[in-house]
């Protein structure tokens, strides 16, 4: 009895624990792309594109991951320049189960937003989606600031 008290109050921690660092594993990819963007950008002032077709132009291979897909677009010629990157995390079997889906995304200006239900789960607190990028938060989705 005691043991099963112990697992239902530590397994949902670790649950969280867990998905904290596939989170950070996603942040550190998502900056990597961002600085190959940039790097993309410095050479083609006037490229842009959605990342799924440059990304063999970058100076980097950026391959997605077991837990997040990689999307996003790029325009050289705004300014600054407009690299909006999302990795987007759904787990198998979270078809209305316990386990929430999240985009997490950085904007041309760095910051790093949440979007989805499952933002809360990974320490993000909430703001106005008008701080949000876009395809991260939408009209009908509830926006979380990482920073």
């Amino acid at each position: 009895l005691i043991i099963g008290i112990l697992s239902a109050v530590a397994l949902p921690q670790y649950q969280k624990t867990v998905l904290k660092s596939r989170a950070a594993e996603a942040w550190s990819t998502l900056g990597a792309i961002r600085s190959a963007g940039s790097a993309y950008c410095l050479e083609n002032p006037s490229g842009s594109g959605w990342y799924s077709s440059l990304k063999d132009s970058f100076a980097i291979e950026i391959k997605n991951s077991k837990y997040f897909s990689y999307g996003g677009k790029i325009n050289c010629s705004a300014s600054p320049y407009q690299v909006d990157i999302t990795a987007y995390y759904l787990p198998a079997g979270s078809g209305g189960g316990s386990v929430k889906y999240f985009e997490l995304g950085i904007d041309r200006y760095g910051r790093r937003v949440c979007g989805g239900p499952g933002c809360k789960d990974i320490g993000a607190r909430m703001t106005s989606a008008t701080g949000c990028m876009e395809g991260v938060c939408g009209a009908d989705s509830v926006c979380y600031n990482m920073d």
